[in-house]
């Protein structure tokens, strides 16, 4: 009851934004911050991402922690706030840092583009470069979003020293009675924040960007309303310049999709330890990537998401403008966390050489890409080098880490293999605690923990050479495969490949860009009914804008792949007495009378079940997944995949 009571707060909000949102602008500190920024800006090389190896190392906190910490989270504030309103003309204001990603596809720090490639932004997807790009991105902004005019930074100068940019974790539980959304992202357009110079209300810097002014121009894109919103906007309420974001549909999404992107970062961490498959979203339906997770909660944020029939896509929802959104940078920061866990677990997989799928401002499809390629426009020094994926390997000489992690390289150490071996062992306790409470593993850990005592938390099992299987009760034993230790169950997910071609296909003129595909179990009669229980996981498509109805969605006609996992959806079942267990000749039947499939695009939804081929027009591939997994014996291990077996092929 708590969780609805908070959701209802969120329509207030939406209806009386419009009206507060021109009220109230950045913090009054009672002098000209614009010019003196301008001026300290002018007398330092901003636009060199620093190399902080045997500086401080600090934490990265999780936005809701940093709300915690007073000064931190002034500091945070107000800063954001005065890089929103410094003038859009200076490459480190935030319309500046922000156009590096996409629109205006225009030039920074003098890095221009390769013949051909002027309509398009810096930033690499659908590539292995993708992870190690955005992480050189966050430390720029990391950088410049922690700068401060000298007299009001002496006022923080602890919490300066401490401060690094949050992560938004949106798989992890949100607190009892709250949104995954956190309210300082989706609450209110204005904050009250106690600076240098009192307690004032200003403009939500996390809530929306304004542009100041909007190019209009710049951002003159079919559909037409990128160039009348003068400001980002998640899931609006319409294509018109009065449109509010609805920030109750966005936590409404994120809430209904939360188990089913817990279960793929898990399954992320424990099923895929080849870094081409995990780092990007062109792997041919063969595997599930941090990119392709990424790129479902653009959709779900932007507005595509299973709580509405016609999604009406913001700022997140493509390439082009989604740095723009302030949750950007949270989701990107959450995305690098990600990578440099799943670093710790698999220290021995790096980059690969490869050939680039996809145009960037600065690479050419089919360029030669490996982890010496030039992170463009990162500058790593003054005398024009680039950062590459081997120099941002190890994120702790940007001067940040994460709890999780040691706040120092293991590489080097006369201790290595005992510290490697001890990080590893952390962080898999860390991904066991925080996303694995869907997953069978997380049941048979449990009943260790009931039936076999404290012993069994960490190492227990392995150094006392014990593997006695728990008794399973009657819901476990319909779980867990008989014999073979008892801890042995069956995985189940759709592997999902759409085609990037093109085609208007089945959902419209818009193709495939802005769209998501969403899979149920059960009766599809009350869809759109904003309680409908019968969502097991969306896959979002995130794309850049097409230029127009006949070209591919912005030159991106690669196919992109991604998974939804079945398996906590098909154990509820069992739970309410539908499905007799997991395997096959229970769950292959049961999938064919009752797994739905909805593809929304911008307009319009097409429902079909598992013999209906219709939704197989834009498709290139949707194919019903089982594995044989063995459950952990200890929270310092991970799950063991088997092999993967194709149960049967939709499309």
């Amino acid at each position: 009851m708590a969780r609805c009571q908070m959701t209802l707060l969120f329509p207030i909000v939406c209806l009386v934004s419009a009206l507060v949102s021109a009220q109230y602008s950045g913090y009054d500190y009672g002098f000209d911050v614009k010019k003196r920024v301008k001026r300290q800006l002018g007398q330092r090389s901003a636009m060199v991402v620093q190399d902080k190896t045997g500086s401080e190392i600090q934490v990265r906190q999780e936005i809701r922690q940093l709300e915690q910490d007073h000064d931190l989270w002034t500091l945070y504030i107000l800063g954001l706030s005065m890089l929103q309103y410094t003038d859009q003309e200076s490459p480190v204001s935030y319309y500046g840092l922000a156009g590096i990603h996409g629109m205006p596809h225009q030039t920074w720090g003098g890095m221009g583009p390769v013949t051909g490639n002027e309509n398009t932004g810096y930033c690499t997807h659908s590539s292995v470069l993708f992870p190690t790009w955005h992480r050189a991105y966050m430390a720029l902004y990391e950088m410049i979003a922690t700068f401060w005019p000298d007299s009001e930074r002496q006022r923080y100068e602890s919490a300066a020293r401490r401060f690094r940019l949050p992560y938004w974790d949106w798989a992890a539980s949100p607190p009892p009675g709250q949104s995954v959304l956190p309210e300082s992202i989706g609450g209110s357009p204005f904050i009250d924040v106690n600076g240098p110079n009192g307690l004032q209300r200003i403009a939500n810097p996390l809530f929306s960007y304004q542009f100041n002014p909007l190019d209009q121009k710049a951002f003159e894109f079919p559909p037409s309303q990128w160039n009348i919103w003068t400001r980002t906007l998640r899931s609006p309420s319409s294509g018109g310049p009065d449109a509010q974001s609805n920030n109750t549909l966005v936590a409404l999404n994120l809430d209904r999709s939360r188990a089913s992107i817990a279960q793929r970062l898990y399954d992320l961490f424990s099923h895929n330890d080849n870094y081409t498959l995990f780092s990007n979203n062109a792997v041919g339906g063969q595997a599930e990537s941090v990119e392709s997770l990424h790129d479902t909660i653009h959709s779900l944020v932007g507005g595509v998401g299973p709580s509405q029939s016609v999604p009406q896509p913001g700022h997140m929802t493509y390439i082009q403008w989604s740095a723009f959104d302030p949750v950007f940078f949270l989701h990107h920061c959450m995305v690098d966390r990600i990578f440099a866990l799943w670093q710790a677990i698999h220290p021995n997989t790096w980059v690969p050489s490869s050939q680039a799928l996809l145009d960037s401002y600065t690479i050419r499809r089919g360029q030669s890409i490996d982890s010496g390629t030039a992170l463009t426009p990162f500058f790593s020094n003054d005398n024009g080098t680039f950062w590459t994926s081997d120099g941002v390997r190890d994120h702790t000489r940007f001067g940040y880490t994460y709890a999780e992690l040691l706040r120092g390289p293991v590489t080097g150490s006369s201790n290595n293999t005992l510290l490697a071996a001890s990080q590893i062992r952390i962080v898999k306790q860390a991904v066991n605690r925080m996303y694995g409470s869907f997953s069978p593993a997380f049941f048979f850990l449990e009943e260790l923990r009931i039936q076999g005592g404290a012993a069994v938390v960490g190492a227990g099992f392995r150094n006392n050479h014990r593997k006695t299987a728990p008794l399973h009760g009657l819901l476990e034993s319909k779980i867990f495969v008989a014999g073979s230790n008892g801890n042995r169950y069956y995985e189940w997910k759709v592997d999902v490949c759409v085609g990037r071609n093109g085609s208007q296909g089945i959902l419209g003129g818009d193709g495939i860009d802005g769209s998501s595909i969403s899979f149920f179990l059960g009766d599809l009669s009350s869809l759109n009914n904003l309680l409908n229980d019968t969502h097991v996981g969306t896959m979002g498509v995130f794309t850049s804008a097409r230029l127009s109805q006949h070209e591919p969605a912005g030159g991106h006609d690669v196919p992109i792949s991604g998974s939804v996992p079945l398996t906590a959806a098909l154990v509820k079942k069992i739970c309410e007495g539908e499905l007799a267990g997991l395997a096959s000749g229970h769950v292959v039947p049961y999938l064919k009378r009752n797994l739905k499939m909805v593809m929304r695009g911008t307009q319009r939804e097409v429902v079909a079940g598992t013999d209906d081929k219709k939704i197989c027009e834009t498709l290139l591939s949707l194919r019903i997944v089982s594995s044989v997994v063995e459950a952990p014996w200890s929270e310092d291990e991970l799950p063991k995949w088997g092999e993967e077996r194709v149960e049967f092929d939709v499309c």
